[in-house]
């Protein structure tokens, strides 16, 4: 697609249905099983292992495409940027696993210009994130402190697995293994996807069964925050670079432009609340709804995010008449321009000072 217009929307036909994903119990990977869902026998939370004193764990998870892997490649990319208003950032993986998808996704996304496969293994991450907050917005003023308070060091801990096996009753080694590293975090980032709900209005499913297993056992464990679940939440609307959702957006007279000419939405909870009203029929306005009852509003963060960014013009600025960074080329889509991570490294900043703060960063 070269061109960016209301009525050509980047959407997939309806007959592509998402596949449901079972585990290979021999050697780990997941593999599709058709569209129906496979129940077996229940299996009961244990205690994982717990984290360690004065260490930050954030947690990533979301529904079948709603762009994890490709949040996970962005990151590094984000964080490399010396003039983000988040500060300087370094990223170091904790083992050659996480280093070898760092290094390969970066690869893909940067040099290749397409997009990294969809997970279909289960495979653990981790990665040590240390910034220095100094001389931005978000940094506080020292005074006579001898430790720096503007270095922040967290841990991001990703069991990466293919987002059905966050499907509702899906009950599993697998899943119990997965829900256990969430509710172990003590902050989360929640991947939701607009085309794919546009498309199948299915992400309640992925959500509903999820929340309420990492309430079930934080319940068991006394780790609940009166109704609300302990953890801070960021919630990533992504993908929204692609043309329809863009589109709505400006058509609902939600963006506006930022100071280095890039779209951004002043508030995206109002907007993640009138999209859910837009796409008529979805499982969206759920969606919202189920956040916001399990999670206090103090420590709920809305984000609208883009992992590839938008295309750009010489100088950086985004040029709102071809503003798409994707082609689809013999059926496959393509990055066009340089990658621009859009809001990829700032809700895990939002995460650390709303745990640092108590609240709201």
């Amino acid at each position: 697609m070269n061109e960016n217009k209301p009525d050509e929307p980047r959407f997939p036909p309806p007959e592509m249905m998402s596949k449901t994903y079972e585990r290979n119990a021999v050697d780990g990977e997941a593999e599709y099983v058709g569209s129906e869902p496979v129940y077996v026998a229940p299996v009961e939370f244990t205690p994982g292992q717990q984290v360690g004193e004065g260490e930050t764990r954030i947690g990533v998870w979301g529904s079948p495409a709603s762009g994890k892997t490709t949040f996970l490649g962005a990151l590094r990319l984000a964080a490399l940027d010396p003039s983000g208003p988040f500060g300087r950032w370094q990223v170091v993986p904790s083992d050659d696993v996480s280093e070898r998808f760092m290094v390969e996704t970066a690869q893909k996304l940067a040099i290749d210009k397409v997009f990294p496969p969809a997970t279909q293994a289960v495979r653990p991450y981790a990665w040590r994130f240390r910034g220095d907050l100094s001389g931005t917005a978000f940094g506080r003023r020292r005074l006579l402190r001898k430790r720096p308070s503007n270095r922040l060091e967290f841990e991001l801990n990703v069991l990466d697995v293919p987002g059905g096996v966050y499907e509702d009753l899906r009950s599993d080694t697998l899943a119990a293994r997965s829900v256990d590293h969430l509710a172990r975090a003590q902050g989360l980032v929640y991947l939701f996807d607009p085309v794919r709900e546009a498309r199948d209005s299915d992400s309640f499913a992925f959500l509903n069964g999820t929340l309420t297993r990492i309430t079930r056992l934080s319940m068991q464990e006394n780790r609940l925050d009166g109704p609300y679940l302990p953890h801070h939440l960021a919630v990533c609307l992504t993908k929204f670079d692609d043309p329809e959702i863009f589109h709505r957006a400006r058509r609902g007279g939600w963006t506006d432009l930022g100071p280095n000419g890039v779209p951004v939405v002043s508030d995206p909870a109002g907007f993640f609340d009138w999209l859910a009203d837009d796409l008529h029929g979805s499982t969206m306005r759920l969606v919202g709804q189920t956040l916001r009852a399990n999670f206090h509003p103090s420590r709920l963060h809305f984000f609208t995010s883009s992992a590839i960014g938008f295309g750009t013009m010489p100088g950086g600025s985004v040029d709102l008449r071809r503003f798409g960074n994707v082609n689809v080329v013999d059926g496959a889509e393509r990055i066009v321009g340089p990658l621009s991570p859009y809001n990829v490294m700032e809700p895990l900043v939002a995460l650390l000072l709303g745990m640092r703060n108590g609240g709201r960063p």
